[in-house]
């Protein structure tokens, strides 16, 4: 699929908990958007990247200056529709990891393995609900 280039309205179920992040500096988020914690501990759009973990879904579209603090707001612990690239109904119950800021896909379909969270209900083999539980580990 392709990387967020405006907000998105994902689809969920369920009531979300949210949280604050400090962003990285130069960075934009859209709303919608898979949210990643580098190693240094700030949110940046996800990506398959190795040293990162999942934190949540963007409540919010930020873009961080060069300079300052900038937090976005991001809801976890909650089901969200995804676009996929290549999913089966026999994956309900799998992780699902992160192919980019608006993609999950099953382990075989990623290089660095960063789980988003549970593929709950199978919707084609290229969309599915995942229940995102946010901040699970540190990268």
């Amino acid at each position: 699929m392709t990387v967020l280039a405006a907000a998105a309205n994902r689809q969920s179920k369920g009531t979300p908990k949210t949280r604050r992040f400090l962003m990285a500096a130069s960075q934009t988020i859209y709303k919608g958007a898979i949210v990643h914690m580098n190693s240094s501990g700030l949110a940046i759009p996800a990506s398959d990247t190795a040293a990162q973990v999942v934190v949540g879904i963007a409540a919010e579209t930020m873009i961080s200056a060069a300079t300052g603090n900038f937090w976005i707001q991001v809801e976890y612990d909650r089901e969200y529709l995804f676009a996929a690239t290549s999913i089966t109904q026999a994956m309900v119950g799998v992780n699902m990891v992160t192919v980019d800021d608006n993609t999950v896909d099953d382990i075989a379909g990623a290089t660095n393995d960063i789980v988003v969270g549970k593929l709950t209900e199978f919707v084609s083999t290229t969309s599915g609900w995942v229940h995102v539980p946010g901040l699970t580990a540190t990268p």
